[in-house]
């Protein structure tokens, strides 16, 4: 079950170490919660949620909890304050009812308790459902998880106190993909999510706020109107197009972004066998202003994929590009797929990442925005698998080809490059810009 206890995502009120151990204590209860509306959501690992308790439950969970966020009115004949109090664990009272009523202030006090109050964290309510909504709130707000983003979590998760319409009205208070600048600026200022739709290809423009320098990873052709009035609209400077592989689906907008903007380079790895202004390999890192791009090469999908691992003041962003998706992975039947090097590269250099790092996909086709790297390492059907079992996987997915692979591949092996401007240039690497 999805439900079973973790460490990650302990918050700076209580120390890693603490929460774990703290979390650890509550494996002894496991025969006496069974019986009630307890549960250990294993991601984010530091916070249980619970329904009506009887007053020695409380007692014995309010030893180990250090906070606690209580759902109902303060004269609920439910609440046991002193019990909760009694061994030093925090308590705040902030009654919630999600509905029609509900105001963007209101939400924002709750995100604002979950996320402050100390680890490990309860959460309680007369049922734990509102209970769950306060946390993937507070989850989406940290994460930038549209609506679909947080169904596919509660899914995986085996959430069974979550009422489906309580889920609908929470999805409603989420962005969806392709609104507006996307819902990671929220987390990181720096990070911008487009979206195009026919491709289903996710954009993600990164800017520097000290100096406007900018990069847009994976840029597709067809938004390039988009893409440069909202550069212009920011006031940034472009300075790359980066690219994590040679596209199959879609034409880079390189070519033609550079046209306008004379003074942008393009890069991919060296081993797409593409031409680039700037061509990298792994362990290369791109500055970009006051932000540097970590390179790490994840071939498998195809011979030149990498991926970019950003690390700004908030958080730590990985642009997979098709290597790593939410909830999959790119295919490996063409382009030099190898399904073995794929599986490798993501658990070598993906999954060694620490587990609230975001993971921005190159594409999604249904709905969802963003996920984590502990999400896929526990969730992920087809990476959770053996070697072998994702070889089979793989070779049984019997996809139609792109639509578009046979103008996208020789557009973009020329990766927005003229050949008289490429004989004019000599080749560059990575390291150091």
């Amino acid at each position: 079950m999805g439900c079973t206890l973790g460490t990650q995502g302990s918050q700076p009120q209580a120390s890693s170490k603490a929460a774990a151990s703290a979390l650890e204590s509550f494996e002894a209860l496991a025969g006496l919660t069974a019986q009630y509306c307890v549960r250990y959501p294993a991601i984010p690992g530091d916070v249980l949620v619970s329904g009506d308790l009887p007053e020695a439950v409380v007692a014995e969970l309010a030893i180990r909890c250090r906070g606690w966020l209580y759902l109902n009115a303060e004269t609920d004949s439910n609440f046991c304050r002193e019990a909760i109090q009694r061994h030093g664990s925090r308590v705040h009272v902030l009654p919630f009812k999600p509905g029609k009523d509900v105001t963007s202030l209101h939400i924002a006090e709750v995100v604002d308790k979950v996320r402050t109050l100390p680890r490990p964290l309860m959460i309680q309510c007369s049922s734990a459902n509102r209970a769950l909504v306060a946390m993937f709130l507070w989850l989406s707000a940290e994460r930038g998880y549209t609506g679909a983003s947080v169904e596919t979590l509660a899914k995986d998760l085996q959430l069974d106190t979550l009422k489906p319409e309580t889920l609908l009205w929470l999805q409603s208070q989420l962005p969806r993909l392709g609104e507006q600048h996307g819902p990671l600026t929220s987390r990181s200022p720096e990070v911008r999510q487009l979206f195009d739709t026919e491709s289903s290809t996710l954009t993600y423009l990164v800017s520097c706020p000290d100096t406007k320098e900018a990069v847009l990873i994976d840029p597709v052709l067809e938004e390039l109107s988009r893409d440069l009035s909202l550069i212009q609209s920011l006031g940034l400077q472009l300075k790359y197009v980066m690219n994590t592989h040679c596209h199959a689906d879609h034409i880079t907008s390189g070519s033609e972004m550079r046209r306008v903007v004379p003074d942008m380079r393009t890069i991919i790895s060296k081993s797409s066998g593409a031409k680039a202004d700037v061509h990298i390999e792994h362990a290369d890192s791109i500055r970009v202003g006051h932000l540097m791009f970590e390179v790490r090469a994840t071939p498998g999908h195809t011979d030149g994929c990498v991926s970019y691992i950003l690390r700004t003041k908030t958080a730590t962003f990985a642009f997979t590009g098709d290597t790593l998706l939410v909830r999959g992975c790119g295919r490996t039947d063409f382009q030099q797929g190898n399904a073995r090097l794929l599986h490798e590269n993501v658990h070598d250099r993906l999954f060694t990442l620490p587990g609230d790092t975001i993971i921005c996909p190159g594409h999604d086709y249904k709905g969802r925005s963003v996920s984590t790297v502990e999400e896929e390492r526990r969730y992920n059907p087809r990476l959770t698998k053996s070697v072998q079992e994702f070889e089979n996987i793989m070779k049984d997915l019997n996809l139609p080809y792109p639509a578009k692979i046979d103008s996208a591949l020789p557009a973009n092996m020329a990766c927005g490059v003229q050949d008289d401007y490429c004989e004019s240039q000599s080749t560059e690497t990575g390291s150091g810009h």
